[in-house]
């Protein structure tokens, strides 16, 4: 028997649960900060609830199999589709429905380093009307979660799809969906493939070299809002509104980091408007988030009635984007070890670690009678304050405090003890 996982998974073990926690931790605080409800849509869906999303192909993509009564069904691929799906069912919710997530999805990927067939997301929607200022402020929301675990420097890049497709169907003369979705696709590989490579393909699947190299040019349209939307203006574009709104909403918002980039399409279809991602600099190309309007993928679902923007970003590469920038998760390490110097102790030890943690105050003391020396030894490894029970103070009903950090001690009676602890949280 290997006692291992399969291929692409892996056990997420104490240390990055801790980190994957405190993350979890910061993501919910900031969905209170913004009033969004929090759930978690089903770990598995009818496959053709997945192949809503991004067509029949995704098979090749996903975890997919037939259950004992020969239903197609398959492992979620990421949270938005659950979320949709729910919400799409739900016609007595309240708009402007606000919802996010933070839970486990799995993909049938190349495994390949910090990328795993098994991985965290975070995600956040709004249904409702068709609304900008729903895009601000998912992209606000992401910005403000980003800071709060110490990500300041992330660069937002903002497009709006409808304003290369009305390119590609006003200058390039491109009519046919399916013509127009292959072109938006082909923007989407420029940071996976060099022009060169692109350009083949695309002359294998019958384009022409100037259309190609047209809606490459446009591509590269990179840089301050304002100059920009007067390069779109130039090209005869009319259909900026949602960008120049954007712009104001997110200005409005003292949000300052971000650009215009025509290169931002999001690959998949069923985007339909303002689309965008986060870069961490030291990531280079890999985005630590990104998401848009998806109005199509409602329809989808037979709510025309519905428009839907969202985010999500990866729990893993949030944290490679944050061990590249040397910032550490600043996770609590106010445990308690109640050490005892005499077995005879041992039970007054055990005394004071349950009433510790009948008052939520993390506390632990030795399982298996060790001497004095190991007990503080272990403490020293896992617990920032250690409480010692030993004879001449026990005689006098009080007990030694240290702070394992400072080295700072004071002799505490036992009645005054628990107080004293659970000050140190504050």
């Amino acid at each position: 028997m290997k006692l291992e996982p399969p291929r692409g998974l892996r056990d997420i073990e104490p240390k990055e649960f801790e980190k994957i926690e405190w993350l979890r931790e910061k993501f919910m605080n900031t969905l209170d900060l913004f009033g969004f409800k929090k759930m978690e849509p089903s770990p598995i869906e009818n496959l053709e609830t997945l192949e809503a999303k991004s067509g029949p192909s995704i098979v090749n993509e996903i975890y997919y199999f037939k259950d004992k009564s020969q239903r197609d069904l398959g492992l979620r691929f990421d949270l938005t589709v659950g979320i949709s799906r729910y919400v799409s069912s739900r016609r007595d919710l309240e708009l402007p429905i606000k919802i996010g997530s933070f839970s486990g999805v799995w993909r049938y990927d190349e495994p390949q380093y910090g990328r795993y067939r098994w991985f965290f997301q975070w995600d956040t929607e709004i249904f409702g009307r068709p609304c900008v200022r729903s895009d601000a402020e998912v992209i606000e929301f992401s910005k403000v979660y980003f800071d709060k675990v110490g990500l300041r420097q992330v660069n937002i890049e903002i497009n709006d799809r409808e304003v290369v497709e009305e390119y590609i169907t006003k200058i390039l003369g491109v009519k046919d969906e399916e013509g127009k979705s292959e072109l938006l696709r082909m923007l989407d590989k420029t940071t996976k493939k060099t022009e060169g490579q692109i350009i083949d393909e695309y002359l294998k699947k019958g384009f022409s070299k100037e259309k190609v190299e047209k809606v490459l040019s446009v591509g590269k349209i990179v840089g301050e809002p304002t100059s920009v939307l007067s390069e779109l203006e130039r090209l005869g574009l009319k259909k900026t509104e949602s960008l120049r709104s954007i712009v104001e909403e997110l200005e409005a918002r003292e949000i300052s980091n971000f650009r215009i980039n025509l290169g931002i399409v999001r690959g998949i279809d069923y985007y339909s408007g303002i689309v965008y991602e986060f870069y961490d600099e030291p990531l280079s190309k890999l985005a630590v988030a990104g998401g848009g309007r998806y109005d199509k993928l409602m329809q989808s679902f037979g709510r025309n009635d519905i428009s839907a923007t969202g985010v999500a970003g990866g729990v893993e590469r949030l944290i490679m984007a944050l061990e590249r920038r040397n910032v550490s998760p600043s996770i609590s390490q106010k445990r308690v070890f109640v050490a005892y110097t005499t077995e005879r102790l041992k039970f007054k030890a055990q005394k004071i670690t349950a009433k510790l943690r009948e008052n939520d105050y993390p506390a632990e003391t030795d399982l298996y009678s060790r001497d004095f020396r190991k007990q503080l030894a272990y403490a020293l490894k896992h617990s920032r304050y250690l409480v010692i029970i030993a004879p001449e103070e026990d005689k006098k009903q009080k007990c030694i405090l240290r702070d394992l950090q400072s080295g700072e001690e004071e002799t505490v009676e036992y009645d005054k003890l628990l107080e004293k602890v659970i000050g140190f949280k504050h």
